[in-house]
């Protein structure tokens, strides 16, 4: 049960890291330097990520808590998704920070950039893709249908 429940856990694990690194990586390229970058992935991931992975935790508890022999077969389902998640979040808020600060690269600035202050952002978003998608959605979203 304990490595059935392990595999099941294996997605979630690597989710917290991901959502971290992605972050980064955004801000990363919108021309943030490395501390700022990290210091933001941990303050606007780390609430959010504990409480998904609390609620993710909290749905198997009835598991744990049942009192019958199946409940006592199945109890390591909740002990070892809460222990596999929680230390994925403590990974993710701790230790991906630091290794983002150290592994990725900071954006060098372009020549037209160079007058531009320390915290001038760069939008990684204005591109034709994303103004035609923004459009199409917003095009959607005014003709949507109500039932």
């Amino acid at each position: 049960m304990s490595l059935g429940t392990l595999v099941l856990a294996l997605g979630l694990l690597v989710d917290d890291a991901i959502i971290a690194v992605e972050m980064m990586a955004v801000k990363l390229e919108q021309g943030w330097n490395r501390t700022r970058a990290a210091a933001f992935a941990y303050t606007s991931t780390a609430f959010p990520m504990l409480t998904g992975t609390l609620v993710t935790v909290s749905g198997f508890l009835p598991i744990a808590l049942a009192k019958s022999s199946t409940g006592e077969y199945t109890r390591s389902i909740f002990e070892v998704s809460a222990i596999a998640l929680i230390a994925s979040w403590l990974a993710a808020v701790v230790l991906i920070p630091l290794l983002g600060y150290h592994l990725l690269p900071e954006r060098k600035r372009e020549k037209h950039e160079a007058h531009l202050p320390d915290d001038h952002e760069h939008d990684i978003y204005d591109t034709r893709f994303y103004t035609r998608l923004r459009g199409w959605i917003g095009w959607c979203i005014e003709r949507r249908l109500s039932y």
